[in-house]
């Protein structure tokens, strides 16, 4: 309920930041979520390494449930999409990271929260490769002796969840208590029981061989000697009273032999006729109450004078009239005056249509750039009206189906814009699963790109592995005709999509098919078809890496290396991540082969031809580095898939990252930098993670301490 009231005020709070940048309310929340985050182990310092008394573990156990619940409350808002999903994959980074078992134990608690809460979300096409590699670190953890037995079951549950597709067990089987009869066995006859409280039996049999006559008036007043002072006749043979009699079924059995039977008494005189009998009680027998108190002197009673009541006593009506029920019709529902329920489905799809229709009229079909403010009629009716999401889910696909239909793609895309300033990923995606291909697709995915309605890396994610080819080449065809290279550029390298990656795995299959070798051939094939397009400028590297690698297998020395780089690699190729990236995979992968290190257990001699070649390149990829801190991470992630390509021997990723460190070709940024970075794009990232995780915790810690130190 708060992750929906947050996500309500992001969308609808006013916003003090500049055009384009989120809602200030969100970078608040946002901010509080991280500090909530960072500092959750500060309430429990307080009651470390003490007996604790009664009130304090209250107050620790207040501590862990605030805790729990600021946990939940961040994966409820990336849930929302609040929070985005690099946030979360670095707070489970974060809480499965290698500390001592006692430090341990909240961080899982935590993990496990977490995971419960929004890994289903996680755990899709896009982030399935980390969160395999988080589960197995969990899975191992779950059999550590060295934890709690709490925390081990915790840690299976959520391995169970996931392996159970993220459907809780409780929905799954019906738990709980069966009753009796199901566990009794058909043949068997259920047993007799006795009823807590027996049935009331009938007046017809109550009444049974009783015969009425009518009787004396003075029969019916009491002696003086059975009256209580509360009005109430004692024993069971006061007048008006009747006997049980035995149900019809039931026969007396005979008296012995040589004895009269005795007549049974009557309770009613046989004069009474049916039609006098009072059922009712006496009109003043509700006036005295039993009440406990101390006893009172016994005092002679007086002489009852005998009444006579006239035979018209019983017919008497009561002292107290019981009120009539009046029973009102209910009122007629056409009476009512009728609710207005607002704008339906069908008339906000309508609404939105005209709204796009307008807007194209307004600003024409290339409409006034990504960042224009239309002022349309109906679209300033259709923000005044606040739909509700779903309406408003069902109008936004309208509006794109619109634009597929032949509509303005951008008119399309700014109506959703300035409806709802969200972006509006899932609709599209929905798009392109149900429309692809389609000849107006890539055009409305570029404009959607260029207003910020879906994120440039969210499309490559969606055509990962070749998917939906040749969609993404074609949508950043378009981006280029609308915004240009250099801006197109921008967005490609703040995506960081691995476009190589997308184009050889579509292409290498056709190669393969052809009877080529998924190769070199694969490779050139990619570069032609991206240059065919004009996107070659996005990927150099592919027209570098054939040309690097034969040089390097030429004249592998670092000095004729570099004058080669200085002489054919352009200035603004040498300064992009994916140059460095090429460069440094192919000297790790050069000196791994020349000093036969990548075995799982190197010998002392294979170590230290290693280190030499490691130190004569060294100066080479510190002068193309340039102490820029992009170059520097591409560095890092080159190194993580060099040793992922090895499978990761042991020590192979650890000694890479100390040559980096020792010989000043990478700063301690680059690596916290690498840390904190949630990415898909190299493979192996967990893995790393782990092998490399207790060095970089040293690094920080000495990071602080220089800084301390200057301070």
């Amino acid at each position: 309920m708060y992750a929906q009231l947050c996500k309500r005020l992001s969308e609808e709070a006013p916003n003090f930041e500049p055009p384009g940048q989120p809602c200030t309310f969100k970078l608040l929340l946002l901010n509080k979520c991280r500090t909530e985050f960072e500092n959750r182990a500060q309430a429990f310092a307080a009651f470390e390494d003490k007996v604790l008394t009664p009130d304090e573990e209250e107050k620790r156990h207040l501590a862990k449930c605030k805790m729990l619940g600021n946990i939940k409350f961040i994966g409820e808002l990336g849930k929302l999409e609040i929070l985005a999903e690099s946030i979360l994959h670095r707070c489970i980074q974060n809480l499965l990271a290698r500390r001592a078992a006692a430090e341990h134990h909240e961080d899982l608690e935590c993990l496990a929260q977490l995971v419960r809460t929004c890994g289903r979300v996680l755990d899709s096409e896009r982030g399935r490769g980390l969160m395999d590699q988080y589960f197995a670190r969990i899975d191992t953890l779950s059999h550590s002796r060295e934890l709690a037995p709490r925390i081990r079951f915790m840690l299976r549950d959520v391995v169970e969840l996931r392996r159970g597709g993220w459907v809780p067990r409780a929905a799954v089987t019906g738990e709980g208590p069966v009753p009796m009869a199901q566990l009794r066995e058909d043949d068997a006859p259920p047993a007799r029981r006795e009823p807590l409280f027996r049935r009331a039996r009938p007046l017809d049999e109550m009444l049974a061989g009783l015969h009425l006559a009518p009787v004396a008036a003075d029969a019916l007043v009491p002696p003086p000697d059975k009256l209580f002072g509360n009005g109430l006749f004692r024993g069971r043979s006061a007048p008006g009273t009747y006997a049980r009699q035995p149900p019809l079924h039931y026969s007396k059995p005979p008296p012995p032999a040589g004895k009269e039977p005795r007549a049974p008494k009557a309770r009613v005189p046989p004069t009474t006729a049916l039609a006098d009998v009072q059922m009712r009680p006496a009109a003043n027998s509700l006036m005295f109450t039993n009440r406990i108190s101390k006893p009172q002197p016994q005092l002679p009673l007086a002489p009852v004078q005998q009444n006579v009541l006239s035979p018209s006593f019983a017919s008497t009506p009561p002292l107290m009239k019981e009120p009539a029920i009046t029973i009102k019709s209910a009122p007629d529902k056409k009476d009512k005056p009728r609710k207005d329920k607002g704008v339906n489905k069908e008339e906000a799809c309508k609404l939105a249509i005209e709204a796009v229709e307008a807007v194209a009229a307004e600003c024409g079909a290339e409409g006034g750039g990504p960042e224009h403010v239309p002022t349309a009629a109906p679209l300033k009716r259709l923000q005044e009206l606040h739909l509700p999401d779903k309406v408003l889910r069902r109008a936004i696909a309208a509006v794109l189906e619109h634009a597929l239909a032949g509509g303005s793609e951008w008119a399309a895309c700014c109506v959703v814009r300035c409806v709802k300033r969200t972006p509006q990923a899932e609709a599209l995606r929905s798009l392109v699963l149900a429309a692809h291909p389609h000849a107006r697709l890539p055009a409305l995915l570029a404009h959607a790109a260029a207003q910020r309605l879906v994120a440039l890396a969210e499309l490559g994610a969606w055509c990962e592995g070749g998917a939906h080819h040749p969609l993404l080449l074609e949508v950043l065809q378009q981006l280029r005709a609308l915004l240009g290279l250099d801006r197109l550029r921008e967005l490609y390298d703040e995506s960081k999509i691995n476009l190589c990656a997308y184009v050889s795995g579509a292409v290498s299959g056709a190669v393969v098919e052809a009877g080529g070798e998924a190769g070199a051939e694969a490779e050139g094939a990619a570069l032609e078809a991206l240059e065919a397009r004009g996107l070659g400028a996005l990927v150099p590297q592919l027209r570098v890496q054939a040309q690097l690698a034969r040089q390097l297998a030429a004249e592998p020395a670092p000095q004729p290396l570099y004058r080669w780089i200085k002489a054919n690699v352009e200035p603004a190729v040498r300064q992009t991540a994916a140059f460095v990236s090429t460069l440094v995979a192919l000297v790790a992968a050069h000196v791994t082969a020349a000093a036969g290190s990548a075995a799982p257990a190197p010998d002392k001699a294979a170590l230290e031809r290693e280190k030499a070649l490691v130190e004569t390149y060294a100066p080479l990829l510190t002068a193309l580095l340039e102490t820029r801190a992009d170059l520097q991470l591409a560095a890092v992630y080159a190194v993580q898939v060099h040793a992922h390509r090895h499978r990761y021997p042991k020590g192979l990723l650890l000694r890479w990252f100390m040559y980096l460190y020792n010989l000043e070709v990478c700063e301690e940024d680059a690596f916290l930098r690498w840390r904190e970075d949630v990415t898909d794009a190299y493979p192996g990232k967990g893995e790393a993670l782990f092998q490399v995780n207790t060095w970089l915790t040293w690094l920080q810690q000495q990071e602080s301490e220089d800084e301390e130190a200057e301070d």
